[in-house]
C-alpha cells in the first residue's frame, strides 16, 4: 500500500469522535447558557438535530469554524440552530432566536474584551451576553455637531450601531435616554451614512427605524437619535445626550 494512501472512512470517523470528545471537554467551561428572555442571536443557517447542547455547539464550530459563536438548542426536539455573537434581546426583530417564551436555550461564548481606556474616567466597558463594548455616555444634552466635538475631545466619535450586538449595547446602555448616534443624511437627503463612512445597508434599514421613520418632518430632520427600540430622524440642532465609542 502506498505511504500516501487516503485514510479509511472508519479511521476518519475515529479521529473525529476522538477530537469531538476532547474539544467538547475543553469548550464546556467556556459555554454560557441562557434563555431567550436573557440573550438572543442571529441564525447562521438552517437547523439540524444533535443529541445535546454541547454536541450542537461542537457541530456548529465544525460547520462554521470562524462565525459560530453560539447555538440555540431545544432538548425536546434535539433541534440545533447555529448562531453568531450573542446579545441582549431585540424582541422586535423577528429573525432572532431564541424567542422570549420558547422552550429553546441559547449557549454562547464570551467575546474578546476590546482595549478601553477606563482609567481616564472617559470610558466604561458595557457587556451584553458575552459581547463587550467600550463606550462613553454623556450627561449633558448638546446639538449633534456639539456632540461630535465632545466625542472628538476624548478621541471618540458618536456610536456606530451597524451590527446587532452594538445595536443591543446602545439599547440597554442608554435606556431611558434619547441619544445621538453616528448616523446622518446631511450629505445627501435620504441616503443615511455612518460617521465611519459606510452607507446604512438595506438590511439595517429594514429593522433599525421605529415605525414610520425616517420621515424628514419639516424637511430638516437629517440626524438619527436612538429612542429605546430604534432610530428616529430629528433636527440636528435639537439637544440630546450622546453615546460615543473610541476612534
Amino acid at each position: 500500500m502506498s505511504h500516501h494512501a487516503k485514510p479509511t472512512a472508519t479511521l476518519i470517523g475515529l479521529l473525529l469522535n476522538t477530537c469531538r470528545v476532547y474539544c467538547q471537554s475543553t469548550r464546556e467551561t467556556s459555554l454560557i447558557r441562557a434563555s431567550g428572555s436573557e440573550c438572543q442571536t442571529e441564525p447562521l443557517g438552517d437547523a439540524w438535530t444533535s443529541p445535546s447542547g454541547l454536541t450542537c455547539y461542537w457541530d456548529c464550530v465544525t460547520f462554521y469554524p470562524t462565525s459560530c459563536q453560539s447555538v440555540v438548542y431545544n432538548a425536546d426536539t434535539q433541534t440545533c440552530t447555529p448562531g453568531g455573537v450573542a446579545f441582549r434581546p431585540l424582541e422586535f426583530i423577528s429573525k432572532l432566536l431564541p424567542r422570549a417564551h420558547s422552550a429553546d436555550t441559547i449557549y454562547y461564548t464570551k467575546q474578546p474584551i476590546p482595549s478601553c481606556d477606563t482609567g481616564s474616567g472617559n470610558f466604561i466597558l458595557f457587556e451584553t451576553c458575552g459581547f463587550t463594548a467600550c463606550i462613553h455616555q454623556s450627561n449633558t444634552p448638546k446639538t449633534y455637531s456639539q456632540a461630535v466635538s465632545d466625542c472628538d475631545l476624548i478621541g471618540a466619535r458618536p456610536l456606530t450601531i451597524d451590527t446587532l450586538p452594538m445595536y443591543s449595547v446602545c439599547r440597554y446602555a442608554t435606556y431611558p435616554d434619547h441619544v445621538w448616534i453616528g448616523l446622518t443624511d446631511r450629505t445627501q437627503e435620504g441616503q443615511y451614512k455612518w460617521i465611519t463612512g459606510p452607507l446604512l445597508s438595506a438590511e439595517q434599514d429594514s429593522y433599525i427605524w421605529v415605525p414610520d421613520q425616517p420621515n424628514d418632518a419639516g424637511g430638516n430632520e437629517d440626524c438619527a437619535e436612538f429612542i429605546h427600540v430604534g432610530l428616529n430622524d430629528i433636527n440636528c440642532a435639537d439637544w440630546k445626550k450622546v453615546i460615543c465609542e473610541p476612534n
